[in-house]
């Protein structure tokens, strides 16, 4: 790494070279906390763990509570104060790191390591963003390039090499950034708490197990919902095999497969698709393009199905063999039975085994129930302008966080 490298872009009257340092030697490595399961969740005491480290901060909407006693018992080992950098060394989210804000002792679970400046010249904010950048994500998986368990250790975590300039300039792009993890933190819990009233109205929109008649309804509506098995209503279409060398184009019918849900504008509806195929492809292979639309998009195997995400299709489209369209009947409001797959727990229809899988018949067996036409209008509406307004905030989410990965890929070497 060159000792003399410059960022491209910097604030105002700082022209200083930056200086190499290794993590080890500008920082503290605190005891990380302790494996440790909560015996009750009624107690007065945080209880942090690794999903609770976001980039952005601490996310505090799902969190633990221990009693003193065991607070007491686990903080001994691991003090952790206000300003202190958390980072999560293992599992899914290895690498994510934030600040410690909360002006309150917690409890931290092992996965997360905590890091403290040596000396006032090395500044926690500023040493975060470095965690984050490019440049720290860099250090962090190749360290843990051929293991088995995704893990940092602490030798490699101390051996991590970065720049850093003076400790007036850390400052400056620490409160930068600070702020900019701020305004993505509240966009966030704008996102979160759109998601939960989704999640509530759901329940409460339709009948509860058991029940024929929603908590709750439109003015002017009353009555039970029909009793209806989702077979009744439509049919389930898998899909067909997709070699890779048809793979790849850019112009004709979409050939959708399960990543393409985590498109960009694809939230609610499958618009675009990583694969396009043409009518030549088309007809040497004999495949036969879906036209009976609108229709309900998922996936039916292996992890993705876990993650119970559906999908609205408007245009004529082919689908890979891992995912599985539901042909709706005209007759239907389609909003209304997109949002009505909503409340369906896909995983729970699934086949337990190695790689767990769906299959049409489970899926068309499924007891369900319809209001009539003009409700099913009335709620597919409102959930319409419900999902919409979550597209649009998870989209806003979605920009912050790639403006800070491309000013941290500028403001940092």
């Amino acid at each position: 790494m060159n000792k003399q490298q410059e960022p491209r872009l910097r604030f105002n009257g700082f022209t200083d070279a930056w200086e190499e340092k290794v993590l080890g030697e500008v920082t503290e490595y605190l005891s990380d906390g302790t494996h440790f399961s909560p015996k009750s969740q009624n107690g007065e005491y945080k209880y942090i763990t690794s999903k609770n480290i976001r980039n952005s901060g601490l996310d505090l909407s799902d969190v633990s509570y221990i009693s003193a006693e065991e607070h007491q018992e686990i903080y001994k080992r691991c003090s952790v104060k206000f300003g202190d950098l958390l980072l999560t060394k293992d599992g899914a989210s290895t690498g994510n790191c934030c600040i410690n804000f909360l002006d309150e002792e917690f409890s931290l679970l092992s996965s997360v390591a905590v890091l403290r400046p040596k000396q006032k010249k090395h500044n926690a904010n500023f040493l975060c963003q470095v965690l984050q950048s490019p440049i720290g994500q860099n250090e962090i998986k190749g360290s843990m390039a051929g293991q088995a368990i995704t893990r940092i250790t602490l030798e490699k975590l101390r051996a991590y090499k970065f720049n850093f300039p003076l400790y007036e300039e850390q400052t400056h792009l620490g409160l930068f950034f600070r702020r900019l993890d701020s305004l993505i933190a509240e966009s966030q819990a704008v996102l979160e708490k759109s998601r939960q009233l989704k999640k509530a109205m759901l329940a409460k929109m339709f009948p509860a197990n058991g029940e024929k008649i929603p908590k709750i309804r439109f003015k002017g509506f009353e009555g039970e919902w029909e009793r209806n098995e989702l077979g009744c209503l439509g049919y389930c279409l898998s899909g067909i095999g997709f070699s890779e060398n048809e793979q790849g184009g850019e112009n004709g019918i979409p050939f959708f497969k399960v990543s393409d849900m985590n498109l960009s504008g694809n939230e609610v509806y499958l618009r675009k698709a990583n694969n396009y195929v043409t009518q030549e492809q088309i007809d040497k292979q004999r495949w036969q393009v879906i036209q009976q639309l609108p229709c309900i998009f998922f996936a039916k195997v292996g992890a993705a199905l876990l993650l119970n995400r559906k999908r609205l299709v408007n245009t004529p489209f082919l689908l890979d063999n891992n995912t599985m369209a539901f042909i709706l009947d005209s007759s239907l409001d389609n909003y209304f039975m997109k949002t009505l797959f909503d409340t369906i727990d896909l995983p729970a229809l699934a086949q337990i085994g190695a790689l767990p899988s769906i299959n049409a018949k489970d899926i068309e067996k499924n007891i369900v129930f319809i209001p009539t036409p003009k409700e099913q209008t009335a709620i597919g509406n409102f959930f319409r302008q419900l999902d919409e307004t979550i597209a649009l905030q998870s989209a806003e989410v979605e920009k912050l966080n790639q403006l800070k990965k491309g000013l941290l890929a500028a403001m940092l070497v």
